[in-house]
């Protein structure tokens, strides 16, 4: 479409701040007076065709949720509303004067956003916070959100369009040009340019955030009308949107929302009824979160607040009790002690120091949550993933209700894939509660499931990973692998959930960890990735299409370690290497012929661990491991006798406790003996006090490796040689395994004590 340029003169643009009360009524009163053609409204063009879906009267607040998503990853982004937004405003007011209404702004997926999580977020430079502390200071207040309070929250209905112009025009002064938003405001002016043409002789008016005011006149007054496109997405991009329910909690500034208002539930008050019923709303939602944190708040602290406000507020020249003096005297009449950091309304949004602090923001965040009209559009995936939950009778009901499953029955095979499958989405009222997964053999698990509030909107929030649940739980799991390609743990852990799951990613992430584990030289990551590993091959039949693969990953693992074991000589690295050898303790004892290649390595294997052994240098976790390893394994020369005959080298108060941990880690049932705790118990007892409390740590971490029952033995059988009878060493032995103060803190107070003790003899006072 061609012709003379629109003419701009009849294009009313409302810079606002996002979620103000203030702006929200400017907005109203505009549109109800011009009763405009068209009422466009920042946000994303692409629900344009979507829009009667927010007409559907939905309890708010609500967010427009867009996605992208392609095979590199996804980007998610929020345009949240409740009642007293002015867009929200905007698309009441427009619909109630037979407007057209709009969006008008660049589609989320569009590459001006970037990854950016939050579209009303504006990329605010130095420059304009520096004038916004400037103004701050000039008007006494300490923050930005006191000062909006001041200059437009508290202003009357005629002073607002002009203080907003002025203020906006301060922070970005007009005709400045903003490299990062400018595709957005050139869009946005083009859009009002189209709708101006559309409109004939009637006003149009555009609602955004007043960062873009200006630009957006500018770039309309420029543009020639035509009905601007956005450019498509890519071929392999998945884009969508939709409403999901929102929060106050997730709008509140202090959350983390930045481009919008602190304080929802407090807002909604003064949208609603007027500055001086908001504070008194406060001042009782503020009392209730105090005393219900088990601060006492009296009468007489509840009219000294409200005085101190009155008086702060007359004093500042407010109209009206404001949110800054409504907390500054709570501050000064509530909190009786000492402040360690300035509160978060002071700071920027820093997490509050105090817990009356907490309690106050909170209370003034409000607890409102959103809720879908019904038949609002929702995402493939939530009617996928609701038709898999009815037919394997797995629906959340209001009631919690616990899953057992048992990996040997094929039915609860399929239903164990479908609940790993939601709950790699995060989806809440879902829960696996175990057994721990290192239990070998076909595995028994138990799930929880209950219907939770958000449910619904998180699944909806979870459709940017695929439009089925197998899609979306795969590219879940992909995009954790791609975030972090070259870690071990990631790589694991991905592969554990995949295999769980049921899903069909293991190619490609069998790949990597191969690649990993080859190039593999932080023992203490191959350990754990090992340990992993191996825990998948012996769940056996569970996973037997993957069952070659694993046992190829498990032949590389010990190749490695067999490289990287021979090489360690830290002290901490030898500690380190405890979870690799106990994997491959457990390929060599367990596995053995089943995978290809284990049995060639079993003597060169044995044979290091013996130089290792021998050397003087090798550290004394290793060596105990290294010795642990060929007892569990039955290498020749090696018995639970071998092991007696070497704590006599490693038995010194530095080398004695990691020593243990080693031998016992590796072969605790082999070796847990009589006879290897009392040569312990002789070790030990040679020494001093001082030399005791320095190897309590390293002992205590030794014999953590005991399950508590046999250590309760071992205390039994220490009690008993130092000559109790065994009903009261029994006793006795309990009382160890039940004491609530930690070893540590008794070791750290008889240290405090042989100090005093040395002291006074010193000075004969003893």
């Amino acid at each position: 479409m061609s012709g003379p340029a629109p003419d701009s003169g009849r294009l009313t643009v409302i810079g606002v701040r996002h979620h103000s009360p203030a702006c929200a009524g400017l907005v109203r009163r505009t549109i109800a007076a011009l009763r405009p053609a068209f009422v466009l409204i920042e946000g994303p063009v692409d629900f344009n065709p979507h829009l009667p879906d927010l007409a559907l009267g939905h309890d708010l607040p609500v967010a427009i949720f867009s996605f992208r998503a392609d095979a590199t990853g996804s980007a998610a982004s929020y345009t949240p509303f409740c009642a007293f937004s002015p867009e929200w405003q905007a698309l009441e007011a427009g619909r109630a004067v037979g407007a057209q209404t709009l969006f008008c702004d660049l589609p989320a997926w569009d590459p001006a956003f970037g990854r950016r999580a939050n579209r009303y977020a504006d990329p605010h430079g130095a420059r304009a916070e520096a004038a916004e502390r400037a103004l701050a200071a000039a008007l006494g207040v300490a923050d930005q959100d006191a000062l909006w309070d001041v200059l437009a929250e508290a202003a009357s209905e005629a002073e607002l369009p002009a203080r907003l112009d002025r203020y906006f025009a301060l922070l970005r002064p007009p005709g400045t040009d903003d490299p990062a938003e400018a595709a957005r405001e050139r869009f946005m002016g083009a859009y009002a340019a189209h709708a101006l043409r559309a409109a004939g002789d009637r006003p149009v008016v555009l609602v955004c955030g007043g960062w873009h005011a200006d630009a957006v006149r500018r770039h309309a007054a420029q543009a020639d009308g035509t009905r601007p496109e956005p450019a498509p997405p890519e071929p392999d991009l998945r884009t969508g949107s939709y409403v999901v329910p929102y929060a106050y909690l997730r709008l509140d500034r202090f959350s983390g929302y930045a481009a919008g208002m602190p304080a929802p539930g407090y807002y909604e008050r003064v949208a609603e009824a007027g500055l001086a019923p908001a504070a008194d709303w406060a001042m009782t939602a503020i009392t209730a979160a105090l005393r219900e944190a088990g601060q006492v708040v009296s009468t007489a602290d509840r009219i000294a607040w409200r005085v101190h406000a009155e008086a702060l507020a007359r004093l500042r020249a407010h109209p009206a009790i404001l949110r800054a003096d409504l907390i500054d005297a709570a501050l000064a009449a509530l909190v009786k002690d000492a402040l360690d950091r300035p509160p978060a309304w002071a700071a920027g949004g820093a997490a509050p120091g105090h817990p009356a602090l907490a309690a106050m923001l909170r209370a003034l965040t409000g607890r409102r949550e959103g809720r879908l009209a019904p038949g609002t559009r929702q995402p493939p995936l939530v009617a996928d993933v609701a038709e898999r939950l009815r037919a394997a009778d797995l629906e959340p009901g209001p009631a919690r209700r616990s899953i057992d499953l048992d990996w040997a029955a094929p039915g609860d095979r399929a239903r164990a894939h479908l609940l790993h499958r939601l709950a790699l989405l995060g989806l809440p009222g879902i829960a696996r509660e175990g057994p721990d997964r290192a239990e070998p053999g076909l595995p028994r698990e138990r799930f929880t499931l209950v219907r939770h509030p958000h449910w619904l909107g998180a699944l909806i929030e979870a459709s940017l990973w695929g439009g089925t649940l197998e899609m979306a739980a795969a590219a879940r799991i992909s995009a954790r692998v791609e975030a972090a390609p070259d870690s071990l743990a990631v790589l694991t852990g991905a592969l554990s959930d995949a295999l769980f799951a049921g899903l069909t990613l293991e190619g490609d992430l069998l790949a990597r960890l191969s690649a990993g584990i080859a190039a593999a030289h932080d023992v203490a990551a191959l350990g754990a990735a090992g340990a992993g590993i191996v825990r998948l091959y012996r769940f056996g039949d569970a996973f037997a299409p993957s069952r070659p693969a694993l046992a190829r990953l498990c032949a590389a693992l010990a190749a490695r370690a067999l490289f990287v074991v021979e090489g360690i000589r830290e002290p901490r690295a030898g500690l380190g290497a405890i979870p690799l050898l106990l994997a491959c303790r457990d390929l060599f004892r367990e596995v053995g012929a089943e995978v290809a290649g284990l049995d060639e390595l079993r003597g060169p294997f044995a044979a290091m661990l013996g130089r290792r052994l021998a050397d003087p240098e090798t550290p004394p976790a290793l060596a105990g491991a290294a010795l642990g390893f060929r007892v569990a394994c039955g290498a020749a020369g090696s018995d639970p006798e071998a092991a007696l005959s070497r704590l006599r080298r490693f038995g010194l108060p530095a080398t004695l406790g990691d020593f243990l941990a080693g031998l016992f880690a590796l072969a605790r049932e082999e070796i847990a003996a009589d006879a290897t705790l009392a040569s312990v118990e002789g070790l030990v007892a040679a020494w001093g006090d001082e030399d005791f409390l320095r190897a309590l740590p390293s002992l205590r971490m030794a014999f953590a490796w005991f399950p508590p029952r046999e250590r309760e033995r071992i205390a039994v059988a220490i009690l008993r040689r130092s000559g109790l009878g065994e009903a009261r060493a029994e006793v006795e032995a309990l009382a160890w395994m039940r004491q609530r103060a930690r070893p540590a803190d008794q070791a750290e107070a008889l240290a405090r004590e042989a100090r005093v003790a040395a002291r006074l003899a010193r000075y004969g006072l003893t």
